[in-house]
């Protein structure tokens, strides 16, 4: 089990992107992309409506990590220069090696194909670092671009969960998907 309160956040690079800590003066950027209902609509909450929650949800991606309950990256597009979206693990149950993957774009980043080239190295790290041997992703039923991202990683449609989380005021049914360490296979 890795401690991060001894270890500074963990920057990854690709091809086209760097997943870096995302910091209090990212808070417009993340503004922007958590203020727009088509993104919002498939994360769980209703649309930010002033930067003070932008950065308040900085804050507890932040605490997160220090806290050792999961680690968020802000998902930065190289040849921009400016934060896209977010990636990362949340609901971390060390004792059952397991975490809860998610991740969400900017709506000019959709098409792109950054979300198969975020989700190919957040996954080793889940598998190496963070000594997952399970990846869970619960995914709303009309969110086809996610359900196809994580099939195409590997993912495994485990089943529906009716009225599994109280979100935007209303019990929704969600798809449980997950990827074992042993069928993980880097592509």
């Amino acid at each position: 089990m890795i401690d991060n309160n001894n270890i500074n956040f963990p920057e990854i690079e690709t091809d086209r992107l760097i997943l870096k800590e995302i910091e209090v003066e990212n808070a417009t950027s993340i503004f922007n992309i958590f203020s727009n209902e088509e993104i919002m609509k498939y994360y769980g909450r209703f649309p930010m409506k002033s930067i003070e929650e932008a950065e308040n949800l900085i804050t507890m991606f932040n605490e997160n990590f220090k806290s050792n309950n999961g680690i968020r990256w802000g998902i930065l597009l190289k040849e921009e220069n400016r934060i896209i979206g977010t990636c990362g693990y949340h609901n971390w149950n060390k004792r059952h090696s397991r975490a809860e993957i998610g991740y969400e774009l900017s709506m000019d980043s959709w098409g792109k194909g950054y979300i198969k080239e975020v989700l190919k190295v957040i996954i080793d790290y889940g598998y190496e670092v963070m000594n997952l041997n399970r990846i869970e992703a619960v995914v709303y039923l009309e969110n086809e671009a996610s359900i196809k991202s994580l099939i195409n990683q590997g993912f495994k449609k485990e089943g529906l969960l009716e009225k599994y989380a109280f979100f935007r005021d209303v019990y929704q049914d969600l798809i449980m998907f997950s990827l074992l360490k042993k069928n993980w296979v880097k592509k």
